[in-house]
């Protein structure tokens, strides 16, 4: 069953259980008036009999009766009977009457004074009637024809209504459901022809504010983030081959140089110990694209959890002093907070000394003394981290495409050896965990990279 008949299944039948409540409501009402109402007209009979007969001297059980049975306001099926203290029958308006009624109720209604009952369709009341001659009990009773006649009334007024209000409900519902869903049935057909080849096309996102709107941008940012995901594995794919074709080449045409022709042990231990070099260099090229391929999805793999940006800082430091014994670590301590808390942010203390390396690795790498500055401060609820050197410095035109993969700044081609992954896997991560990096940099001056991370969870 689609969505457009359930709406109007359920918006019909919430129309018809209104009008049936609604309907019901009225005939009870409506019967629970008219019974009032004849009730109230039948004591009214009962207390005028009575006050006629045994009030009146002038009225004698003969000329009440003609009374009783001649009046114009007299009920269908009419009796009014007049009992004594011994429960004998003193009156009746209806001169060949048979009706009696058991002792018990004679003197429920002594003790009670008035009562109200029905036998079939008949309604009957019982008043205790008192005056000079004693205590008498008057029952009273009749056939409400004429209010009956009017709830029958009612009720077929009542069912043909509700099934008219059905007739047109059915419809109506099935016209307000196609207006409800005309948006999601237009956005259906837009997202029909959104496919691999034209993720820049969006949905309309109509008036911004109510739900179908709010749900077209939030698939208008899937779609954003889907296209920046293909792109991003285009272009990771196109320069992840360029950069691992060049080294292999390399080592390619140095072994097919190196067997052209016999080699003494000397040139053969030359082109091995190249051949190591490039194989290093191959692994840690290999090792970046994976690092950055991974960033790429991180996102959706692991959950942050509470972690020491001090402690990251410090495995960073152990394993780049482990692969480069030259470079020198210069921490500012002074500056660290003394409370523990100011240090522990929610992340992954994996990636962030990933990204710690790559900062202090660059900052050495590019140092005449290689050697880099590193401080850690904490202020208005986030982490600062310093990483500063007196390198060559960036120049101003480079500076917005060092985090482009694969990009190298022109100044630092011939000066160490590099692929221009690291500080692209340093802007994912950084942004990863909710973070920013600030650059200071000028050719011959050196560089700063301020890293700033929040002490509240990102997501």
């Amino acid at each position: 069953m689609n969505i457009l008949t359930k709406l109007t299944l359920r918006f019909s039948a919430i129309v018809a259980s209104i009008l049936t409540l609604f309907s019901i409501a009225i005939f009870v009402f409506s019967a629970s008036f008219r019974s009032g109402e004849f009730y109230d007209r039948l004591e009214s009979r009962a207390m005028t009999t009575a006050r006629l007969l045994l009030t009146v001297q002038e009225v004698d059980k003969a000329l009440l009766r003609i009374i009783d049975q001649n009046s114009i306001p007299a009920l269908p099926e009419e009796q009014v009977l007049i009992f004594d203290k011994n429960n004998e029958l003193d009156y009746s308006s209806v001169e060949s009457t048979k009706k009696s009624y058991p002792p018990e109720l004679l003197e429920r209604v002594r003790r009670e004074g008035k009562i109200l009952f029905k036998i079939g369709d008949i309604e009957q009341v019982g008043l205790m009637y008192r005056d000079a001659e004693g205590e008498f009990v008057v029952m009273a009773s009749a056939y409400d024809r004429f209010g009956r006649r009017k709830l029958k009334n009612l009720r077929m007024i009542l069912l043909i209504g509700w099934l008219v209000g059905i007739g047109i409900t059915v419809p109506a519902g099935l016209v307000f459901a196609k207006q409800g869903l005309a948006p999601l049935a237009k956005m259906n057909n837009q997202v029909a022809n959104i496919n691999a080849g034209n993720l820049d096309r969006r949905l309309d996102e109509g008036n911004r504010t109510d739900e179908i709107a709010r749900l077209a941008m939030n698939f208008n940012q899937m779609l954003l983030r889907l296209e920046t995901a293909f792109e991003m594995q285009q272009s990771f794919v196109a320069n992840a081959s360029h950069e691992l074709r060049t080294p292999l080449a390399v080592m390619r045409s140095q072994l097919q140089v190196t067997l052209s022709k016999e080699r003494t042990a000397g040139e053969y231990r030359a082109t091995l110990q190249s051949l190591l070099d490039d194989t290093d260099a191959f692994a840690r090229l290999t090792t970046g694209l994976l690092q950055l391929a991974q960033s790429n999805v991180e996102n959706q793999r692991f959950r942050f959890k509470p972690c020491r940006v001090d402690e990251a800082l410090f495995t960073a430091q152990e394993e780049l002093a482990k692969l480069h014994p030259n470079y020198h670590f210069q921490m500012d301590y002074a500056a660290l907070p003394d409370d523990e808390e100011a240090l522990t942010i929610p992340g992954n203390e994996q990636m962030l000394s990933i990204a710690f390396l790559n900062f202090m690795d660059n900052a050495c790498k590019f140092s005449p003394e290689h050697t880099v500055q590193i401080s850690l401060i904490s202020s208005q609820g986030r982490l600062e981290i310093h990483f500063s050197d007196n390198g060559i410095g960036i120049p101003l035109d480079e500076q917005e495409k060092i985090y482009n993969a694969f990009h190298r700044a022109a100044n630092v081609q011939g000066v160490a050896k590099g692929h221009g992954i690291g500080l692209s896997l340093c802007q994912k991560i950084v942004h990863l965990h909710g973070g920013e990096i600030q650059l200071k940099s000028a050719p011959g001056k050196g560089s700063v990279f301020i890293v700033r991370l929040p002490l509240q969870s990102p997501n």
